[in-house]
This record gives structure tokens, C-alpha cells and sequence, in this order.
């Protein structure tokens, strides 16, 4: 399989909280990139679906949320692809 990747991946362990629907899971960013971000959980998460839109907030930056598709759904990580980002206040 060709390696679809455009962007440079930084390696992190960043934590965050996935907002799905009516539902937040707390998880770790592993590694980010100008195109996405491979999120991590400590426990495999059911109803995660490719071509679903959910909000990722980062640790320490609550006043930011990236709106996101998820683009790969594994066991207990997720990979996200970045469609915008919204400033709350």
C-alpha cells in the first residue's frame, strides 16, 4: 500500500478529549501533523466510524476546538484528518 501521507508527522503525547456526538472520551494525542492527528485511547472505544465529524479539544488549549472527519478507526486509536477549527469563548 502507497503511503498517502502529505504532511510531516511530529511525535506527542499530548492530552485531549474527543467530543462524538452527545459523548467526550478523554485520550492522548500520539502524533500531529498539518493534516490530522493519530488520537489514542487506554480502552478500545465502540461506535467510531470513518467518515464521522467530531470536535477534538487539546489540554491546555480549551478555548480551541479542531473539527475533525475521522479518517481510520483501529482497536483503541483513531486517526483523524483536520476539516477546521472553531475558537470558543
Amino acid at each position: 500500500m502507497a503511503n498517502q501521507r502529505f504532511h510531516i508527522r511530529l511525535e506527542c503525547k499530548e492530552r485531549c478529549h474527543l467530543h462524538l456526538r452527545d459523548s467526550f472520551y478523554p485520550a492522548r494525542a500520539e502524533n500531529i501533523s498539518l493534516g490530522g492527528v493519530l488520537v489514542h485511547f487506554d480502552d478500545s472505544i465502540p461506535g467510531f466510524y470513518v467518515g464521522d465529524n467530531c470536535k477534538l479539544v487539546m489540554d491546555g488549549l480549551q478555548n480551541y476546538e479542531y473539527l475533525c472527519e475521522i479518517a481510520r478507526v483501529e482497536a483503541a486509536d483513531v486517526a483523524l484528518r483536520f476539516v477546521g477549527m472553531h475558537i470558543t469563548t
